[in-house]
C-alpha cells in the first residue's frame, strides 16, 4: 500500500518531480565530474613517480622556479662526497606544431651518471641515444604518434635541430610525452650553464645518512627526498579537492532547496488526502514514510541520471585529454560514487522529512475542512 500510494502521487506530480530529479541529476554530475580530476591526478602521480629514480632532489630555494638556477659543477662537487649516484637535470615544457598538437617534455641526459633519470623506459623502436657528442634524441611513443615522427626523423628543441634514433614506451604516461636529447647539447641550444635540479640516488640503506649530509653541505638550497615531493604534489590535489567540492556542495544546496520546495508544495497540496487517511486510522509512522519515501526515490533517480551523465562526461573528457596529450588524469573512484550517494540521500531524506514534520502538526480538521 505504502509503495502504491508513493508511485501514485510520483506519476500525478510528473512535472515536478521531474525538475527535481533534473536538478539533483545535475549536481551530482558536476560533483562526479570535478571530484574525477582529483582521483584522476592521485592515480597519475602514483603511476609516475614510480618511473623516476633520484631519491634526494637539490633545488634552488625557489624550488617552485621553471628556470634553471643551479650551476652544473656542483654535481661534480657533490660526486666527490661519494653520498651516490649524482646526475644533472634540465627539463623543458616541448609544444609540437603550430597550433600545438601535442604537449610534452624535453628532459637532458646526464651522461656523466650511470643512471638514468626515467629508469623503465624501454627502446621500442630504434636504438638508445649513444652519446654526449652527437644531436640524437629519444621520442616518446605518445609525441610521436600525434606528431607522425619515426626513427630517422628530425625535430627542433629549442634552437637545436635533433635526429629521432629511438622511439621509447613505459608504463607511466609521461615517458610516452618526453623527449630525451644530450644534457650538454640541450644546455648549449638553451645558452645556459645552469640546470634545474641534481638528483641523488645513494644506497637504501643510506638514504637518511645522505639526506643529513647534504643539507649539512648546502645550506643555500633545497634539499628534499622525492618522497617529500610527491607528499606535497597530493597535498595540492587535496587542496583542488576541497574547492571542487566546495563548487559541488553549492550546487547540491541548490538542488536540496528545489527538492524541499517541491516536496512542501506537494505535501500542502495533499494535506487532504492525508487528513482523511489519518482519520482513517492511518499512524503518523506511515504518513512520515510515505513523504520521506517519495522523496527518497526523487533522490535515487536524480543520482542515478547523474552518475550516467557524470560518467559520460568523464569519459569523453579523459578520451580528448588521451588523443590530444597522451594522458589519463580523470578518474571515477568508488569513494566518489559512495560520497554523492550519500549526499544524494541525505538530500532526499531532508527534503521530505521537514516537510512531512510539519503536516504531521497540522490539525485533521483542518485538513479535511481544506
Amino acid at each position: 500500500m505504502l509503495l502504491r500510494m508513493i508511485m501514485r502521487a510520483t506519476l500525478h506530480h510528473r512535472l515536478r518531480f521531474s525538475l527535481a530529479v533534473l536538478g539533483l541529476g545535475v549536481s551530482v554530475a558536476m560533483l562526479l565530474y570535478l571530484l574525477a580530476f582529483g582521483d584522476g591526478a592521485r592515480n597519475f602521480l602514483r603511476r609516475n613517480l614510480s618511473a623516476f629514480s633520484p631519491q634526494i632532489l637539490i633545488l634552488p630555494k625557489e624550488y617552485v622556479s621553471s628556470q634553471p638556477l643551479l650551476p652544473r659543477g656542483l654535481a661534480d662537487t657533490l660526486r666527490e662526497m661519494k653520498v651516490g649516484k649524482v646526475f644533472s637535470i634540465l627539463r623543458l615544457p616541448y609544444m609540437g606544431g603550430f597550433p600545438p598538437k601535442a604537449m610534452g617534455v624535453v628532459m637532458g641526459r646526464d651522461f656523466s651518471s650511470s643512471m638514468r633519470f626515467i629508469t623503465d623506459y624501454e627502446i621500442l623502436r630504434g636504438r638508445d641515444i649513444g652519446d654526449s657528442t652527437r644531436r640524437e634524441a629519444l621520442v616518446g611513443r605518445g609525441l610521436a604518434k600525434v606528431l607522425g615522427l619515426k626513427v630517422g626523423d628530425s625535430l627542433t628543441v629549442a634552437t637545436g635541430r635533433y635526429v629521432v634514433v629511438g622511439i621509447m614506451g613505459g608504463e607511466a604516461e609521461l615517458i610516452d610525452n618526453t623527449v630525451i636529447v644530450p644534457l650538454n647539447l640541450l644546455m648549449r641550444d638553451l645558452g645556459t650553464d645552469r640546470v634545474l635540479a641534481i638528483a641523488v640516488s645513494p644506497p637504501p640503506e643510506r638514504l637518511n645518512e645522505a639526506l643529513d649530509s647534504l643539507k649539512a653541505v648546502l645550506p643555500n638550497y633545497t634539499v628534499q627526498t622525492s618522497r617529500w615531493l610527491a607528499d606535497l604534489a597530493n597535498s595540492m590535489v587535496a587542496f583542488g579537492d576541497a574547492l571542487r567540492l566546495s563548487l559541488s556542495l553549492v550546487s547540491l544546496f541548490v538542488s536540496a532547496v528545489l527538492l524541499f520546495a517541491v516536496m512542501s508544495i506537494t505535501v500542502q497540496e495533499r494535506r487532504w488526502e492525508f487528513a482523511l487517511l489519518r482519520a482513517l486510522g492511518a499512524t503518523r509512522r506511515f504518513l512520515l514514510a510515505s513523504v520521506v519515501g517519495q522523496s527518497a526515490l526523487v533522490s535515487l533517480a536524480g543520482w542515478l541520471l547523474g552518475s550516467i551523465v557524470g560518467l559520460l562526461l568523464v569519459a569523453v573528457s579523459d578520451r580528448m585529454i588521451r588523443s590530444r596529450f597522451g594522458l589519463d588524469l580523470l578518474d571515477v573512484s568508488p569513494s566518489s560514487f559512495a560520497l554523492s550517494f550519500a549526499l544524494a540521500m541525505m538530500i532526499g531524506v531532508l527534503g521530505g522529512l521537514l516537510p512531512a514534520m510539519a503536516l504531521l502538526r497540522s490539525n485533521i480538521r483542518e485538513g479535511l475542512g481544506g
